[in-house]
């Protein structure tokens, strides 16, 4: 893609976040405080699968836990797609942004957009089609099979919605902006937060649908969330902003799709490993009951608390390296990078002696 458009942008637009390319601070410093609303962002999504997992614990019991938690590899199977898809895009949407392309900005969110809702379709239709056999061939034990199939059929509908608002997220930290979605992400979070118990409850006459709870309310937060955010970039004008121009522009590309795809793929592929390997773990699990596929679906959130971090720096720098290619200063990339990997090792190095020192407790 060409930046044949003026760097300045136009005097309308309102741009939250931070000035990458144009910053005179140390490097490690803005990559810092770009990096501080992205790790938040995915300890609130941690947190709120915690949350989830100690009310269905608690309030239903942990046969309820289990299964939910046999579904989790599955899930995280799918997202991995979709996150080789946002991975390759933010990367263009950085290009663009950097160089002053605006209209470039909106084309690949709008393809990148088409693209991840048609893969959240087709995704939901396969997955509500499979899901009984799917749950077998997993080996889940039979006194939760029930429970979990009915969780996993609301949880792969779901899937279109969900897809939509995490890569609208994700494109948006590619203009810069990572305090948008983490504000966003917390009204998403209290959201689900509220209304997980309250449906297990049957608070306030909602009815009580138990071990679906969590899937309900995940659905009703991110809808919610998603039309907030969609309603605060179009009073600020934000270059993402839902107009006329991107309406028109929703289809797919095959020149921006190759090259969403060419960038894309190598993340893809290892986050699709990893997740196939999380299912072949948990195929070993469920043979042991559902106590052991609670424990393991406990493990997963304390180890998501390590993990989410090292990703966070990594999409941090793809975002940095990105504008700093589009706006053509190339110069700034080996700063970029020192500030990544010693960032990496020191809030990586913390978060796994914490692990090991509290681990039993």
């Amino acid at each position: 893609m060409s930046a044949t458009r003026p760097a300045t942008p136009p005097a309308r637009e309102r741009r939250p976040g931070i000035d990458i390319v144009g910053a005179t601070k140390p490097m490690w410093t803005v990559f810092f405080v770009f990096l501080i609303p992205l790790m938040l962002s995915n300890v609130l999504q941690a947190l709120s699968s915690t949350l989830n997992s100690i009310f269905l614990g608690r309030l239903i019991g942990v046969d309820a836990l289990a299964a939910v938690s046999a579904l989790f590899p599955v899930i995280f199977f799918l997202i991995s797609f979709l996150i080789g898809l946002s991975n390759g895009s933010t990367v263009l949407i950085g290009q663009a942004f950097g160089a002053g392309d605006e209209h470039a900005v909106k084309k690949v969110a709008a393809t990148v957009l088409t693209l991840s809702l048609l893969l959240g379709i087709a995704a939901a239709a396969i997955g509500a089609l499979f899901t009984n056999s799917l749950l077998v061939f997993l080996g889940t034990p039979s006194n939760i099979l029930k429970d979990s199939e009915a969780y996993a059929r609301i949880m792969f509908l779901a899937l279109p919605i969900f897809f939509v608002y995490l890569t609208y997220t994700t494109v948006l930290r590619g203009t810069g902006d990572s305090q948008t979605p983490f504000y966003f992400l917390i009204l998403t979070t209290v959201l689900g937060v509220v209304a997980t118990p309250a449906l297990i409850r049957g608070w306030i006459g909602l009815p009580q649908i138990g071990v679906v709870s969590p899937a309900v309310a995940a659905i009703f937060a991110n809808l919610c969330s998603l039309a907030a955010l969609i309603a605060y970039l179009r009073s600020i004008r934000h270059a993402l902003a839902p107009d006329r121009e991107m309406v028109r522009d929703l289809g797919i590309d095959w020149g921006i799709t190759r090259n969403i795809v060419k960038i894309g793929v190598p993340t893809g592929i290892q986050v699709v490993m990893v997740s196939l390997s999380e299912i072949a773990v948990i195929s070993f699990v469920n043979r042991f009951g559902s106590h052991a596929t609670a424990a393991y679906g406990a493990v997963n959130q304390v180890v998501s608390y390590v993990q989410f971090p090292a990703i966070s720096i990594g999409i941090t720098g793809s975002i940095f390296g990105a504008q700093c290619i589009g706006a053509r200063r190339e110069d700034k990339l080996g700063s970029v990078i020192r500030s990544g990997v010693h960032l990496n090792y020191a809030i990586g190095g913390v978060l796994i002696v914490l692990c090991y020192a509290f681990s039993w407790s």
